[in-house]
């Protein structure tokens, strides 16, 4: 029977393949490995989030920033409950669907299933990054682990749960709209972060030195999880194209009848 399955699900275009294989609800709840060949990368980049719903700053950022400091391996960790977040996400599996729709072309993105699989044996917990990195370092023992992070998540580290077992490795991801004086205005807005960083008091002299190695020049993309979602609630637009959402996603968000 394995060879007919085989020959059936090779007439599945993949996206299909998705579609129906996240209607069942169904998501892996074993123990998570990182592939072997994340494992055995010399660099890897990491990219936290809810993704409700994925959107193209999601699946576009990471894969600029990993061309530009040559790393081949990202990996998406969907959380299963933020804990800056008071309400809950929409439901895992949709999520994860819509997660592998968005990155189907991009072969160098891996979806580690991590926090989703910790969420469902311990439901009333938040996604601690510090859990998840400390997971990460186990699997990935060789080479370096980097995660990437906004500046908003930056001033906010030091609430973040035991935040100094892994602030150093983050790499802050600072977004400005492409033009002639770019660089100019990273550089100003480098400074602007650091020396906000410093008035909070947290940060010493060193750790500042740190912080400022850190930050990448991204560019701004238009989309918005919050703005597609309210997009999303209202009857007449929901079906129209919608910036910033990939159009499977879309597809699939209307054929899961999702965010009405």
């Amino acid at each position: 029977m394995r060879w007919y399955y085989r020959i059936v699900l090779s007439r599945l275009s993949r996206q299909q393949y998705i579609v129906n294989n996240h209607q069942t609800n169904q998501f892996s709840t074993s123990k998570q490995e990182l592939t072997i060949q994340t494992r055995n990368a010399s660099d890897r980049i990491f990219f936290g989030g809810s993704f409700d719903p994925v959107h193209l700053g999601h699946t576009q950022l990471p894969n600029r920033i990993a061309s530009s400091l040559d790393i081949q391996h990202v990996i998406y960790v969907p959380a299963a409950r933020s804990p800056f977040k008071s309400h809950h996400p929409t439901a895992d599996h949709h999520r994860l669907a819509m997660l592998q729709l968005a990155l189907h072309d991009h072969p160098n993105c891996e979806v580690w299933q991590h926090e989703l699989v910790r969420g469902k044996s311990e439901p009333d917990s938040p996604s601690y990054w510090a859990d998840t990195w400390s997971e990460v370092q186990r699997q990935c023992d060789t080479g370096t682990n980097m995660f990437l992070i906004g500046t908003d998540q930056a001033r906010s580290m030091h609430k973040w749960y035991r935040y100094e077992a892994f602030w150093k490795d983050a790499i802050v991801m600072l977004r400005l709209e492409t033009g002639p004086n770019t660089r100019t205005d990273f550089l100003t807005q480098s400074k602007v972060l650091i020396e906000e960083l410093a008035k909070q008091g947290v940060w010493s002299p060193d750790d500042l030195n740190h912080w400022e190695t850190r930050i990448v020049q991204a560019p701004l993309i238009d989309a918005s999880s919050t703005k597609i979602r309210d997009t999303l609630a209202n009857p007449q637009a929901r079906k129209n194209s919608i910036q910033g959402l990939d159009p499977r996603v879309h597809r699939y968000i209307l054929s899961q009848n999702l965010y009405q």
